[in-house]
């Protein structure tokens, strides 16, 4: 078995050929070596997305190096590397400057720049693509956008003349040029018009032909929205020929999807065969239509396979591997109804209606065309969605091949399913067997701090979502020794970026925190040695968690419309609470004297808090904070603390609504809360705004932070 190398690029050569490309590309490349005078002649390859156009691209290179023709000079145009139509018709004039005068030296010098004059307006569009083309035969021209223009532009020819002399010159060679543009379709609609529009235009020479490579559909969809009175016309006066690639044949696909079932997941034996290709032809291959589409499932396998393997049914695994890649919704529906699949309850009996609805909830945002698909997809996985009954004494037959359809082995089938991001199962199980180990998991949570995953977010909330799932394999002998270690870090890993934001917003690393405290503890410990654990384990734990837990602790007993929770249910015994809270007190004001409370990136939530425990007398807090405000350092830090930021969306009742939320920086005062004299503060930031002697960044929070006090002060606090 392998684990594959992730490799989505197109093949080289004949040898790597399993969709049988290589009879076509033979074809066209001797067409275009027939090809003896052509002026601007136009070929077309057209294929669909993941039809194996860049492959039969190289595979045509292929046959045109074996060739050895000396009269055939060849260039690739690599378009998708620029952005704009600009940047693109500067680079195409480049790229046909360079091959042209590789090959004819003096006799085309500077002709193309200056064909470029009438179609290019240089502007800082233009000035970038050049500065980013490596070697750049126009990079000497640039200076300011007016230098450029009168240097690349410069002369008293007309571009007409130009052009006839360009094309005499290359009407005399014996050379052909072929330009190859290919990823044509990872352009926008209108960086792909200019490609047809310069290959048109300019591109029109005497021994010039080009193939480009692109999904005509697409194409002519782009064509019909910009030039509707065009349609198909406007490719056509373009392109001289074209050819469509051949589709691979089903047996092809097959064979290469099942080669690379077997090469990273081993090969079935006995039974395991039969139900392997039940799914295989039932699920699998119905989605797979093309090489890149087997591609990304050899790809997901390779990655998905390894952590649970031989722990699972094959045929189940490459099915659900099927769904998730290419119906990701009735892929969630599945792992959310765990007690509606599993088992051998039967929908027999049922009347009709009653019997079809069972797949409703799996079908939601499924195109309607493939629900058949995927309604055999779902009988062949769990059995108990089929119309006919099944005894229990199924279920150890089941069991024993570790099919989906069984509780105990469902969940293993989605445990590096999470996200593209996902734990590898060694890991999590390196966190559980050394979760008493101090260095080891603080290390580890640093390490998560510093990653970024493709949201922007760090990887922690991904370690406490999976500790939290994993929670009862922390033996209990464990659990203090692991719950010491996070408290010690809790500040330093809570991060900013872990917040979620909007309305949408689900938790951040101190609910998570909470979560997993309670997932370890509810059910197998008392009130008692919850209390004791939570003690010992917050004597040095971080300032902000600290405080966190205490004030819900606090609220457990504290401050509810229904009066206290039954104990059983609290984070610790009531006679424990105060005591907390003068831990939390004594800590708070340690940091309050020695400076770190005001670095404190919750100094606010702890200022309230620090106000709660003294059962709301804020007589302490507001000394501490009145000390405060001659400070202008400590001026800055309020501005900016007090800082918020919101976002709206309108929702176009009376037109159209925004596509994305809007940013509204907000002033989170209170005039009436008392641990801030709000007017005193008011007075002093307006103070230091003025003076100035605040650095640019200062200067920024306080103007952000007074104008948002502005705007709530007059009706909107956004």
């Amino acid at each position: 078995m392998t684990s594959g190398n992730f490799n989505d690029s197109p093949i080289e050569g004949p040898d790597d050929d399993k969709y049988g490309i290589t009879p076509f590309a033979v074809s066209l490349a001797n067409s275009i070596l027939n090809i003896r005078k052509p002026v601007g002649t136009t070929i077309a390859l057209n294929g669909v997305w993941g039809s194996g156009k860049s492959s039969a691209v190289n595979l045509i290179r292929n046959e045109l190096d074996k060739a050895r023709d000396e009269t055939l000079v060849i260039s690739d145009f690599k378009c998708w590397w620029y952005r704009g139509e600009e940047a693109l018709a500067l680079a195409f004039l480049q790229n046909l400057n360079a091959i042209l005068t590789d090959t004819l030296k003096d006799k085309v010098k500077d002709m193309i720049p200056k064909i470029g004059r009438s179609i290019l307006q240089a502007g800082p569009v233009i000035g970038a693509a050049v500065a980013l083309t490596p070697a750049s035969p126009f990079a000497s021209f640039l200076g300011t956008t007016a230098k450029f223009t009168e240097r690349f532009f410069k002369g008293r020819q007309t571009v007409e003349e130009v052009f006839l002399k360009l094309s005499e010159i290359l009407e005399e060679e014996d050379r052909r040029f072929l330009i190859v543009i290919d990823d044509i379709d990872r352009l926008s609609a209108d960086e792909a018009l200019a490609i047809f529009r310069m290959v048109k235009s300019v591109g029109r020479l005497p021994n010039i032909m080009y193939l480009l490579v692109f999904d005509r559909v697409l194409a002519e969809a782009a064509v019909s929205e910009r030039y509707p009175s065009e349609g198909p016309h406007f490719l056509e006066k373009i392109i001289q020929v074209s050819f469509e690639l051949p589709a691979p044949l089903r047996t092809d696909l097959n064979t290469a999807i099942l080669s690379s079932i077997v090469d990273i997941c081993g090969e079935p034996s006995g039974e395991a065969v039969t139900r392997l290709l039940n799914l295989f032809h039932d699920v699998v291959a119905p989605y797979l239509t093309s090489p890149r589409h087997v591609t990304r499932f050899r790809n997901a396998i390779s990655v998905t396979w390894p952590a649970i393997a031989n722990e699972i049914s094959l045929a189940d695994f490459i099915a659900l591997e099927t769904l998730r890649l290419y119906e990701p919704t009735t892929f969630q529906a599945i792992r959310s109804n765990k007690e509606t699949l599993c088992g051998v309850q039967t929908f027999a009996g049922q009347n009709e209606q009653e019997n079809a609805a069972r797949f409703d909830r799996f079908l939601n945002g499924v195109d309607e065309n493939r629900h058949d698909t995927v309604r055999v997809a779902l009988q062949r996985l769990f059995p108990r969605l089929e119309s006919v009954g099944y005894g229990r004494d199924f279920l150890g037959y089941w069991n024993l091949d570790r099919r989906v359809c069984i509780d105990a082995h469902f969940d293993t089938y989605f445990r590096t399913s999470l996200s593209d991001e996902t734990l590898p199962v060694d890991f999590i199980n390196q966190l559980i067997d050394r979760a008493d180990d101090r260095n080891f998991i603080q290390e580890k949570f640093r390490e998560a701090a510093q990653q970024r995953r493709r949201t922007g977010t760090s990887m922690v909330p991904v370690l406490l979502d999976e500790l939290n799932a994993h929670a009862g394999r922390i033996t209990d002998e464990k659990i203090g020794p692991f719950l010491r270690s996070l408290f010690e870090i809790h500040d330093e890993i809570d991060l900013p970026i872990d917040q979620d934001q909007g309305v949408m917003r689900v938790a951040d690393t101190t609910l998570r925190y909470h979560w997993l405290i309670r997932r370890l503890t509810r059910d197998r410990m008392t009130i008692d040695e919850r209390t004791i654990l939570y003690t010992s384990s917050l004597e040095d734990a971080s300032l902000g968690w600290l405080v966190d837990f205490v004030s819900s602790a606090r609220r457990d007993y504290v401050g509810r419309e229904n009066g206290p929770r039954r104990e059983e249910d609290c984070l610790v015994r009531e006679d424990a609470v105060a005591p907390l809270v003068e831990s939390a007190l004594l800590r708070i004001r340690a940091a309050s004297e020695d400076g770190t409370l005001l670095e404190h990136q919750d100094l606010i939530f702890i200022l309230y808090r620090w106000r709660n425990f003294m059962d709301d007398d804020a007589t302490e807090v507001r000394n501490w904070t009145d000390s405060q405000l001659s400070d202008d350092a400590a001026l800055v830090v309020f501005a900016k603390e007090l800082t918020g930021v919101s976002l709206s969306q309108e929702m176009g009742w009376f037109g159209l609504g925004d596509r994305v939320a809007r940013s509204h920086v907000r002033a989170n005062v209170d005039e009436d809360t008392n641990i801030i004299d709000f007017a005193r503060l008011r007075i002093e930031l307006e103070r230091i705004q003025n003076n100035g002697e605040l650095d640019a960044a200062s200067q920024k929070v306080v103007d952000d932070f007074l104008e948002a006090w502005d705007r709530r002060e007059q009706g909107d606090p956004d």
